[in-house]
């Protein structure tokens, strides 16, 4: 049914696209821990992204009743199409980008309902969790492969390096959680670092008060532009707030203004944004 990667381009001619980023999966052990740690329901709608040649298909399949596959390289796409069983007939393929699906459509309507799996590459990974945090209300949850480099900016703490805009946004909208580290020899071809495996479990739980997320959003990437600066020089402009105004908002969040904001966790820029926006309401 699945073949390797080193037959299908013996078979079929050419080698892994370097622009989608390919890095085929060749260790199905690891391809069936992936899918555990997705802990799919029957009632689950599943999305793969960048299936490829089916590493991760062959373990979802059994255990769900609906599965996208969404596949930017046409050629693949199309030897999977060919080779799953006919029975499968709860499988639906893309040949598209994932970055422009509509999730929530996929999802056909119902909330907390979607769970998306893939190996990414490197240039989708943290576009791709934004529209995930974008459509939110429908997915349950995400388990991804990806640089380690990327997923260990996701879980991310305040005080370091990696400690940015998607950490924060994940920390308020999710939970996520660091499973395990896959080496280079696990792929064809291998690449030059290790990937990481990570699940991302959705939440929102946030009051009906809280700020919009474009809002939450705007606030800790005008931060993070500058987050070598203090805070009161880094929401200039962003709120038209005179420094006097930001200074009271800031003493108001119980925040130094002269801190950075790779120093605030997740709940002291909820609370920031929850009285910027109050204070600009009210005046």
């Amino acid at each position: 049914m699945f073949v390797s990667p080193q037959e299908y381009y013996r078979e079929q001619g050419g080698s892994p696209r370097k622009r989608f980023g390919q890095h085929f999966l060749i260790q199905p052990k690891t391809a069936e821990r992936i899918v555990a740690s997705a802990e799919l329901t029957a009632s689950d709608v599943v999305v793969e992204v960048g299936p490829g040649l089916g590493a991760l298909t062959r373990f979802i399949l059994p255990r769900v009743r609906r599965l996208h596959l969404v596949e930017l390289d046409r050629d693949l796409a199309a030897f999977l199409e060919r080779d799953l069983p006919a029975s499968e007939c709860h499988v639906s393929f893309y040949r598209e980008d994932i970055l422009n699906v509509d999730l929530c459509a996929l999802g056909q309507g119902r909330e907390d309902h979607l769970v998306l799996l893939g190996n990414l590459p490197y240039n989708i990974s943290s576009p791709l969790v934004f529209r995930l945090l974008e459509s939110r209300r429908c997915i349950k949850r995400a388990v991804f492969m990806m640089q380690k480099e990327v997923g260990e900016r996701l879980a991310a703490h305040p005080g370091g390096k990696e400690y940015g805009v998607l950490s924060v946004l994940l920390g308020l909208y999710a939970r996520v959680q660091s499973l395990f580290v896959v080496g280079p020899g696990q792929f064809y071809p291998p690449p030059n670092v290790d990937s990481l495996v990570v699940s991302i479990d959705f939440r929102d739980c946030l009051s009906p008060e809280t700020p919009s997320f474009e809002f939450m959003r705007q606030l800790v990437s005008t931060c993070f532009q500058k987050r070598r600066k203090t805070l009161l020089n880094c929401l200039k402009g962003l709120t038209g707030l005179n420094a006097a105004s930001l200074a009271e908002v800031l003493a108001l969040s119980g925040i130094d203004p002269q801190r950075r904001p790779e120093t605030l966790c997740p709940e002291e820029f909820l609370l920031l944004a929850k009285n910027l926006d109050a204070w600009r309401s009210a005046r």
